[in-house]
């Protein structure tokens, strides 16, 4: 995985996360992707104002970087139906590895607002900073808990050894293969 410092993942948002997959890993060779539903996370904020967003995603690696295919499924106020909205779809945000206390310091202290937080299911809080008017993408924090480590480099090992084409859209549920 990516070095403290530098960018884990880039983020695209989709309105159809079947085609966006059938192009990342047919046209780019990016993935196996890793496709879940992500129910309605508790505590989520939308500037600040409590909001309710489940999602379809896919984490599939291109190189040492994860890509994250986003395709929001309800319509809870979120800076992904926002960004859809606007621009259509494109990327989104990207994710520096990084401290997530010191990270989310830093950028408060440069005046950004945060646009959407919450918890995992899992315990780790993550936020998009809206520093999309001076970068042209949000910035995402995430807690990088050693579980999602290990998940992440579980999905780096299935991209190591991936041909290219079989098998390219798998649900999470499958990622456990990877650990034998």
């Amino acid at each position: 995985m990516q070095p403290e410092g530098s960018i884990v993942e880039l983020c695209h948002v989709v309105r159809d996360i079947d085609a966006a997959l059938e192009h990342w890993t047919r046209d780019l060779r990016a993935g196996p992707f890793f496709v879940f539903d992500v129910p309605v996370m508790p505590g989520q904020r939308y500037y600040g104002e409590p909001t309710e967003v489940s999602m379809r995603v896919g984490f599939g690696f291109s190189g040492g970087v994860l890509i994250e295919l986003l395709q929001q499924t309800n319509d809870g106020a979120s800076p992904f139906r926002d960004f859809l909205q606007a621009r259509g779809e494109g990327l989104h945000h990207v994710m520096p590895r990084a401290d997530y206390d010191t990270a989310y310091a830093r950028l408060s202290a440069a005046g950004f607002k945060i646009a959407y937080s919450g918890t995992m299911l899992s315990g780790e809080r993550f936020c998009l900073f809206d520093t999309f008017a001076s970068y042209g993408y949000y910035t995402e924090l995430m807690e990088m808990s050693e579980a999602m480590q290990g998940s992440l480099a579980l999905m780096e090992k299935a991209h190591a050894v991936w041909d290219g084409q079989t098998d390219p859209v798998r649900g999470i549920d499958r990622l456990a293969e990877q650990a034998g």
